[in-house]
């Protein structure tokens, strides 16, 4: 038996422009790039406070198993 229809990961990695439903390419024009683009202001802010709260809860475990 063989399957006409390959995965969705191997359909549009082999075909990364052709969508068989236009509200998936509408999503993927349209609302991946401006999700991407929302986050990328935020990382000059949120990756030194989450390195701050991983310095503090590691050195919170050090305490604690002291």
């Amino acid at each position: 038996m063989q399957n006409r229809h390959p995965p969705p990961d191997q359909a549009l990695a082999e075909h990364p422009l052709d969508y068989s439903d236009p509200e998936l390419r509408a999503y993927a024009d349209e609302q991946a790039e401006d999700i991407l683009d929302t986050v990328v202001h935020y990382m000059p802010v949120v990756l030194p406070v989450m390195g701050a709260i991983l310095i503090f809860m590691l050195a919170f475990i050090a305490v604690f198993m002291a």
